[in-house]
């Protein structure tokens, strides 16, 4: 049954609990909360304090539907990244309106379409990018104060140990500032060298910035005006060391490849993968997981070439260590 049908079932049972403590999780930073449903399923899944779902089903399960919710007339946009092509855009319609789900005040919304759980072999992860029309593992949150404070949040269900445990989680991928400049351009700049820039090379975030609610926000906040060298809206990367060494591009150590995932740049300007897997001494960071950042020098043992499906594609490396933060 949809997922939409389910809920209005339930409404018209007179579900007067709606969600109970225990199936949901705030996420503070952009004032929104969420809750998760397994595919097929009619209830919220209950979370642990960290967001690991309580699973009772002997049958593994298929995919999820996150409820997410933000309040009303807030500063938090939601929406969902094509990640079917690079640089594609954010979609609105992958998202349904519901009511009498969230206490009052809190409008919301479900994706339309299950995040998939993929298994190959041992292997079990949710689905982050495919096919046209496959939805991601998350959704994302932009969020705009009334000064400027900008950033990107994503929430999102994920696995990294093959399907053992699943958890809702949440975590900023971009932190920063926007600022009005000449030409009537927004300006993005990152908290720091981390970040990177907004637009995030062929991710195109500053798509959003055509979203009628986003030019909502816009309007409604009180901008700094840019002064600054444009060179500070995308800090360069440090310089890579002779050896066996690489500069890191980017990294999502949460929602992206089965366990995290990221592209490094060599002494040579070619790039490489590095999977979290593939990282040695690393622990995880507060919130459970285990990330590089932008502009980290690490070390490695070897190239691998011709991995997985990637035949032809940049290698990926092996007995990654980190040497240094740029932060």
């Amino acid at each position: 049954m949809h997922f939409e049908k389910v809920v209005n079932q339930n409404n018209r049972n007179e579900r007067k609990d709606r969600m109970k403590a225990t199936q949901l999780r705030e996420f503070l930073e952009v004032k929104v909360v969420a809750g998760v449903i397994i595919q097929g399923g009619s209830e919220f899944l209950d979370l642990d304090a960290s967001g690991y779902l309580v699973i009772r089903q002997c049958e593994p399960p298929k995919g999820f539907h996150i409820v997410i919710a933000t309040e009303k007339n807030g500063r938090t946009l939601i929406v969902q990244k094509d990640v079917s092509r690079a640089g594609g855009g954010y979609v609105s319609p992958a998202l349904s309106a519901l009511t009498g789900v969230f206490p009052d005040g809190f409008p919301a919304i479900v994706m339309r379409d299950p995040i998939r759980v993929l298994c190959q072999g041992k292997n079990v992860w949710t689905n982050w990018h495919g096919k046209p029309g496959e939805m991601t593992n998350r959704v994302d949150c932009f969020y705009l104060a009334k000064d400027g404070t900008f950033g990107l949040y994503q929430v999102g269900v994920y696995t990294h140990d093959d399907g053992l445990t699943y958890r809702l989680h949440g975590e900023w991928r971009w932190l920063g500032k926007l600022y009005r400049a000449s030409g009537n351009r927004l300006a993005a700049k990152p908290e720091g060298t981390k970040w990177g820039s907004f637009k995030g090379g062929s991710s195109n975030r500053d798509q959003i910035f055509t979203n009628p609610k986003m030019v909502e926000l816009v309007q409604s906040a009180h901008l700094p005006t840019w002064t600054g060298n444009d060179a500070e809206l995308d800090p360069q990367l440090p310089e890579v060391p002779e050896g066996n060494f690489a500069t890191v591009q980017f990294y999502i150590g949460s929602f992206a490849g089965q366990k995290g995932q990221g592209l490094v740049v060599l002494r040579d300007g070619t790039t490489a993968w590095v999977h979290t897997p593939d990282i040695v001494d690393l622990p995880p960071e507060a919130d459970g997981v285990t990330r590089l950042w932008i502009g980290d020098i690490v070390s490695f043992e070897k190239k691998v070439y011709g991995w997985g499906s990637k035949v032809g594609g940049p290698p990926k490396l092996t007995g990654v260590k980190l040497v240094k933060r740029s932060w």
